[in-house]
């Protein structure tokens, strides 16, 4: 059985994977305006392709994060572009909509591959401090999370980020001065989805691979969106962490199930105390 130490940095780096999760389903929700319940199947393809590259020896993350990538871009972008511009204005058809993808996904990779859990390989530890693994996975995966992040954040404090700032801000103004809102749109739900299946990828050593390995994963984002919102981006990385910390711990003490119960307490008591998010403005403040 892992010491609590081994837990809690394991809980880091798993929490540093969520984080790229949350940020992805950010952006659709700053830009887009959508609920995608879809990305957490994004989540499972990208943990797909780490194990089917590995079967055929391919062990390198960086071949699995790459291709992980261009595939679930190419999805984002034809999902986004045939299914969620079109219907966007409904929000009922868009949230039944990319459900239905998410279970047709699950579907078809349990037809593929069976529902039986699959893995891919932990490989050597890289240190050792007081009894505690260091990983491959673990480093890298915390590595490309921060690096990602750290682009996302200065992405949009720049120029090149205006667009997708005014489109959240305001559709109109933003079609006013000649922006193409509804490219920018799918383009950004397509990357999107590819950061969510950069995360599976990074993750997939780590956990049981299923058709429905996306599910919880979803959950943690939109806690995580809810509590932190488009803007804070290293707001949105930290509480990742906290709450992977949270899971891998209440895990380590109690069971796995009472770790997803506390995590949906979490998001109610979230959703009760500040519906605004922890970044918000408190009201009567200026």
């Amino acid at each position: 059985m892992p010491s609590l130490a081994q837990v809690l940095v394991d809980g880091v780096f798993t929490g540093a994977s969520y984080a790229l999760m949350a940020a992805g389903l950010a952006l659709i929700l700053g830009v887009v305006k959508v609920i995608n319940l879809s990305h957490g199947a994004f989540f499972t393809l990208g943990a797909y392709v780490a194990y089917l590259l590995e079967t055929r020896g391919v062990e390198n993350p960086v071949a699995a994060v790459s291709m992980a990538a261009g595939i679930a871009f190419a999805f984002g972008v034809f999902l986004g572009k045939s299914f969620i511009n079109p219907v966007r204005s409904h929000p009922f058809s868009v949230a039944v909509g990319s459900l239905g993808f998410a279970i047709l996904f699950e579907q078809a990779a349990q037809i593929l591959w069976g529902a039986h859990p699959l893995s891919v390989d932990l490989g050597p530890p890289w240190a050792t401090f007081n009894g505690v693994l260091l990983r491959r996975w673990g480093v890298i995966s915390f590595l490309v999370s921060l690096a990602l992040t750290g682009a996302l954040s200065l992405f949009l404090s720049r120029p090149a980020g205006l667009p997708l700032k005014l489109i959240a801000e305001d559709e109109e103004i933003a079609g006013a001065v000649g922006m193409d809102v509804e490219k920018i749109r799918y383009l950004t739900f397509g990357a999107a989805s590819a950061v969510a299946a950069v995360a599976g990828a990074l993750l997939a050593p780590a956990v049981a691979i299923t058709p429905t390995m996306g599910r919880v994963p979803l959950i943690l984002s939109l806690i995580v969106v809810i509590a932190s919102g488009m803007e804070k981006v290293w707001t949105l990385f930290f509480l990742a962490m906290g709450l992977g910390l949270l899971s891998n711990v209440s895990a380590y003490l109690l069971a796995p199930s009472w770790s997803y119960l506390l995590l949906l307490f979490v998001v109610c008591l979230l959703l009760v105390l500040r519906p605004s998010g922890l970044a918000a403005a408190e009201p009567g403040r200026d």
